[in-house]
């Protein structure tokens, strides 16, 4: 590993260790500044009960939108934040506020692999409204602090076909690299959409795309 990755995995450790606290960081976007991405707290004795409610309530709104469908609780999202989010050094979730506080969305970044340099956005999600742009800001924003920061080399996102979003991503800066064609597969409480190569042509694919800053 690089020393520029090893030190962007001692960041966003550093930075997931103190969301929550008095001393967290948090990144601005925007100049001037328009929003920042707050880091979300994921340790029990610290964790945010308004965000909580968020994350839960518009991951219910955007249920198709996810590759596991199932109506989330409050109680389920609180465990996801401290039994996966917290240990996993791969992944890190921020709350987008704008100035006055006001929480309208959320975004993250996941399957980073600190030895090659690759990580993916992550379920970037817009729950309130917003002044125009500042979501595609916001997410670029972190993409920058990524390559920037964390010393990451290369970004992608996954996404579902049938989803609104693609033009977004398009927007932000992804190109499209390639699609795999998608099944239901029925686990008690949920349906997780899997990747079935077989399926020739598919309802539903899951688009790869790759990030190409602009200029």
């Amino acid at each position: 590993m690089s020393e520029s990755l090893h030190l962007g995995r001692t960041l966003l450790s550093t930075l997931k260790a103190t969301a929550g606290t008095e001393r967290f960081l948090c990144l601005p976007v925007g100049v001037p500044i328009q929003a920042i991405l707050r880091p979300i707290a994921t340790r029990r004795e610290v964790l945010n009960p308004n965000d909580i409610r968020c994350i839960t309530e518009w991951r219910n709104c955007f249920v198709q939108s996810f590759l596991t469908e199932f109506a989330a609780t409050e109680s389920q999202t609180a465990k996801w934040l401290t039994d996966i989010v917290a240990p996993n050094e791969n992944k890190i979730m921020f709350m987008v506020d704008d100035l006055n506080g006001r929480t309208f969305g959320y975004m993250g970044l996941d399957f980073i692999n600190w030895e090659t340099g690759y990580g993916e956005a992550d379920a970037i999600v817009r729950g309130e409204e917003a002044p125009p742009r500042t979501m595609k800001i916001a997410l670029q924003t972190l993409l920058s602090w990524a390559l920037g920061q964390l010393g990451l080399r290369s970004l992608g996102v996954r996404v579902r076909s049938d989803n609104a979003a693609l033009e977004f991503y398009r927007k932000v800066g992804f190109i499209e690299e390639r699609r795999v064609p998608l099944r239901p597969v029925d686990d008690f409480d949920m349906i997780r959409w899997v990747e079935d190569s077989s399926l020739n042509p598919a309802d539903l694919s899951l688009v790869y795309m790759l990030y190409h800053p602009r200029g």
